[in-house]
Parts: C-alpha cells; structure tokens; sequence
C-alpha cells in the first residue's frame, strides 16, 4: 500500500467512525440502570437466572446437542463442490451424523438457485441428524446451535416434522443464539428499527439476566416473525463479558423457557463466548477440513474430473 492509498483509506475511516458515533453514541452511552428503567410492559421483563443443581441437571435427563457444517472446495459458480454434514451428538455419547454432497454442475442450478439449496441443505442435515438420535436414542432436551426461525424458512417440511416430534414425544426443543440478527427491541421502543438487539442490548445485562420480551399476536408481529413461526424468545448474559445471547423455544412448550435458559446458563463457562460447552465440542466434531475434501476428492474421483470441474484457477497458481 503506497503512501496515496494509506491517506485516503485512512480518511474515508475516520469519516466512518464520526458517523458510527454519531449514530451509536445515544445508545451505548445509555447506562443499565437507565436502560432497565425504561423497559415497560409493553417491551419486556427481566429475570435472574440460578444455575442448575446437580439434582435439576440430573433430572433434565439426556441432553444432545446438534450443528451442521459446510466445506467447500473448487472456484466460481457452477464449478465447486460442497460437504454438508450435521451431527447430533448426546452428553452419554450416542450420535447421529447426515451427509450430503451437492455440486451445481450436475444440476445446473442457477446462482441464486444454488445459494438456496447451500442453506436448505445445511438446514436438513442439522433437522436429519436430530431426527435421527431421536429414533435411535433416548433424548430429553435437544439443543440446536442458532436460532430455529432459520429451519422453518430454509426447510419448511423437515422442521414441523421435528416440531411435531419434539412435541408429540415430549421432548424439549432450544435454540442457542449465538449472533442475534432481531431488531424486536427497537421496534417496541419505536426506534423504527433503527437497531439491533445485540446492539441495544450489549452491555446492558448483569450476568445471568434474562429479558423476556412482552408477547404479541402474530398478526401484530407480521407474517416472517418468530411469533407467526410458533416460537417464543429471550435474550440473557451467560459469562462475564458484555455480550448478550438469545434463545427460542417452542410455543407449545414456553412454560418451559425459564429452566431452558437455566440449563444454557448452567452449561455456558463463564469466561467462555457465549455457548454451551456442548454445542462448541459438536461443532468441533462435525466439521470437515478443506484438507479432508481435498483427500476425499483425490482418493475418489478421476483426477482429470476433480482439476477440470473442482480445482480453481488461483489453486493452479505456483
């Protein structure tokens, strides 16, 4: 970077950063104190959180986790190939994996199509694989990593059948939330949605708080919210640092958000970021390295097939 570029980068930052003050600043320099005073009825109500006892754990029965990856390996649309993979692992060890193989090659999907069937088919290998552990092992309270709207939107079929079976079976059914994406907050607060929850949340909580938001109809809510999918929602600080994370639960099971959220507080270190200890050891044991693709390719395909449609131009390069 020459000595020109380096100014002018540096110019358009800066100008960036008056402008994120600009914007922030009301927001953030809001205390808690200030923040939780003005929380009313109509926005939400705050709870303390007491870690689980032994004998409450004990009594949840058998946890298992659940996530899905995805690797990638190849160059631009249509010529890559892609690995999914979803794992539903328990705390006794029982699990539970899907996998799938998708290349836009065979099925000449468009561009947009493709990026459709990327997130449907993550989606599936995650509802597959939960289904899966169900009918194989004796499970109590599945714990997905991210939000649940996302199936319902992505894989519309696959998750009724898990809601109805969770339902159905009497298991408990929690979406840990890692990175909150709702502006719920600011739209009650009549901010137009000029915020997101994590933004207006941030710094705001005590640890092992939790926010409840005040419920509305679904109509009230519109026909994309959580409430129109039939789910209920939370926010909580879990570890010492600032960050709030969420959680959705089943409507038809919201009597019992509270011990949910009790047992992803009891399951979250307190230096950790944010996650269940579990839902960290299932992502780590789910994932497929561009190494492992790279073999898989080699050992079993025609190398004439893999460089010509699945090797990218800047993987030629010496």
């Amino acid at each position: 970077m020459n000595r020109e570029d380096l100014y002018e980068f540096q110019t358009q930052m800066r100008a960036l950063n008056r402008a994120l003050k600009e914007k922030y600043d009301p927001l953030f320099s809001m205390s808690k104190k200030d923040f939780k005073g003005s929380l009313t009825e109509e926005i939400g109500s705050l709870f303390h959180l007491d870690p689980l006892s032994e004998e409450e754990l004990k009594n949840m029965g058998t946890v298992a986790g659940v996530d899905g990856s995805v690797t990638r390996s190849g160059g631009a649309h249509p010529h890559y190939i892609e690995l999914f993979q979803g794992l539903a692992l328990s705390l006794k060890g029982e699990e539970k994996r899907v996998r799938r193989v998708y290349t836009p090659v065979l099925t000449e999907d468009d561009a947009m199509s493709a990026e459709k069937i990327h997130d449907r088919y993550l989606a599936e290998v995650e509802l597959e694989a939960a289904m899966g552990i169900l009918e194989e092992s004796r499970v109590d309270v599945i714990i997905m990593d991210g939000g649940l709207l996302r199936y319902k939107i992505n894989s519309r079929e696959k998750w009724e059948e898990l809601r109805s079976r969770c339902i159905s079976e009497k298991v408990l059914l929690v979406g840990a939330i890692k990175d909150i994406k709702t502006q719920d907050i600011a739209e009650r607060m009549g901010k137009a949605r000029a915020f997101y929850d994590r933004e207006i949340l941030a710094g705001k909580l005590d640890r092992g708080e939790l926010l409840l938001l005040a419920e509305r109809s679904k109509e009230e809510a519109g026909e994309m919210s959580k409430e129109a999918a039939g789910l209920t929602s939370g926010f909580y600080r879990p570890t010492d640092h600032w960050e709030v994370v969420g959680l959705d639960v089943l409507e038809e099971q919201k009597d019992h958000l509270m011990t949910l959220a009790r047992l992803l507080y009891t399951l979250t270190p307190r230096k950790g970021r944010g996650v269940p200890f579990w839902i960290d050891v299932v992502d780590k044991r789910v994932k497929v390295s561009p190494a492992d693709l790279q073999l898989l390719m080699e050992e079993s395909m025609d190398r004439d097939m893999m460089e010509r449609f699945f090797v990218s131009e800047r993987d030629r390069r010496v």
